[in-house]
């Protein structure tokens, strides 16, 4: 009976102390967003696009005195079919540096979950295109979640996805989007190897953005995005677990140069992006990512 006790109390304050969740970068919205755009509207390059991105994001907990880092690269392909419909997949992979009050506390390498989505767009007239998505996420490895801060959830996600494109100036369009992914419930293990059936919930996501349309050369992009966090459970119950839902705001802004190599369409991405918790208010992250792409149609 005392060693449940104990075990509860450490649950407790792990969970008072330190958000339980999950880093990935597959479920990025701003990267997947800004990488399914067309490289070229020219349509002997439409077919195939494959992108690589390097990137560097890095947290912060004033609160509880935690410092995060995650290097990493990410892999994505992309096939469109008929003007119409579309395949993409992503799979990424990250070194995880984790330091409380200047104390290491997690240095691992770990893949990311492998997320398919598969899309139709539908035209709405020479100005504005709409497109519904799919998404199922699969894992590739266990959750690690209630012992340690996770890269990829190492869970089954599957969720819906909305977009649209408005051309609101002859070399400026506007895009918007909304996304939610449910991650289904799997065993999972604490730091006492106590077992439970867990999940981190869903997400939801909204982004708006402005972006010039220039077929090839110099191009902008910056909007506004946001995700919220809920949902989580465990059974058997672990106590104050909802306090690690969250709500964050991002703010980004990408640099793009497209041209062309004899028959391959390249396209260089820089962007910088800064996010702040706006639930738990006092006691959430500050987050900066920088990524580069290089990105190729063919």
């Amino acid at each position: 009976m005392k060693k449940k006790i104990f075990i509860l109390i450490l649950i407790l304050e792990s969970v008072t102390h330190f958000s339980i969740y999950a880093v990935s970068v597959v479920y990025n919205f701003r990267i997947a967003q800004i990488t399914r755009q067309p490289i070229t509207k020219q349509a002997i390059y439409k077919n195939n696009a494959i992108s690589w991105l390097l990137f560097n994001f890095f947290q912060k907990n004033k609160f509880f005195h935690i410092r995060e880092n995650y290097t990493g690269g990410l892999l994505t392909f992309n096939r469109n079919f008929c003007e119409k419909y579309y395949f993409r997949t992503d799979f990424a992979a990250a070194h995880t540096n984790q330091t409380v009050k200047n104390t290491l506390q997690v240095n691992e390498t770990e893949p990311d979950d492998i997320l398919c989505t598969m899309g139709r767009n539908f035209i709405l007239n020479q100005n504005s295109r709409v497109t519904l998505s799919a998404l199922l996420g699969i894992p590739t490895h266990s959750v690690n979640t209630l012992k340690r801060v996770d890269f990829g959830t190492g869970q089954v996600g599957t969720g819906l996805q909305l977009d649209g494109l408005y051309k609101i100036f002859k070399k400026a369009d506007f895009l918007c989007g909304t996304r939610y992914v449910y991650f289904i419930p799997r065993t999972a293990f604490d730091a006492q190897d106590n077992s439970y059936k867990f999940t981190v919930g869903s997400i939801a996501d909204i982004l708006v953005s402005l972006k010039t349309n220039n077929t090839l050369g110099h191009g902008l992009e910056g909007g506004y995005a946001a995700r919220w966090g809920f949902g989580i459970n465990a059974l058997p119950h672990i106590p104050k677990l909802k306090d690690a839902e969250y709500m964050r705001n991002n703010f980004f802004l990408v640099y793009k140069y497209t041209f062309l190599t004899e028959r391959v369409a390249n396209r260089l991405l820089l962007n910088i992006s800064y996010g702040f918790d706006s639930k738990p208010k006092d006691k959430g992250y500050y987050a900066i990512m920088i990524w580069a792409s290089w990105g190729i149609a063919f």
